[in-house]
């Protein structure tokens, strides 16, 4: 960890282009703390810990170094976070069997459609009830259906100060 951080003090924006250090650490932790925690109580769940809890064990213990030696806000442009959260989304999809992706989506599509149009229409009719304009009852309903409470409450509260 000390030489991801010394790099990334080296050079502005480093702290971003340095993800085969992360991975190597990652990869490190993945097939030692097993071997580490051989009997001792934590050996039982050691062995099935996969590699992305290290990885975000090490950005969380990254973040505290770096918030401690007051260098984040220094380095906050080299971190590429949408990038990467765009990228495993998009390695997440394409890790999806067709196989699995074709029985199931039948069932799937009718559960999606049923719960999202009940959804809707008790968020459409419970806005009616408490006297929101038409306007804001189709947004609130439409961002609890597809999205959830949290992109509701998010656009509930831009639309009352755009108000």
């Amino acid at each position: 960890m000390g030489t991801i951080v010394g790099l990334a003090l080296n050079r502005p924006g480093a702290a971003g282009r340095r993800p085969r250090e992360v991975g190597a650490a990652t990869r490190y932790l993945e097939a030692r703390v097993p071997d580490w925690a051989d009997g001792t109580p934590f050996s039982r769940i050691a062995d099935s810990i996969e590699f992305p809890v290290y990885a975000i064990a090490l950005g969380l213990l990254g973040n505290v170094v770096l918030t401690r030696l007051a260098v984040r806000e220094a380095l906050a442009g080299g971190f590429r976070t949408e990038f990467f959260i765009k990228t495993g989304l998009m390695l997440l999809g394409a890790s999806v069997n067709l196989k699995v992706l074709v029985t199931a989506a039948g069932p799937a599509i009718v559960q999606a459609l049923l719960l999202i149009s009940i959804v809707f229409g008790f968020t459409w009719w419970l806005g009616g009830r408490v006297g929101l304009d038409a306007k804001l009852r189709a947004l609130l309903a439409s961002a609890v259906s597809i999205c959830g409470v949290s992109a509701a409450i998010a656009a509930a509260v831009k639309t009352t100060r755009t108000r």
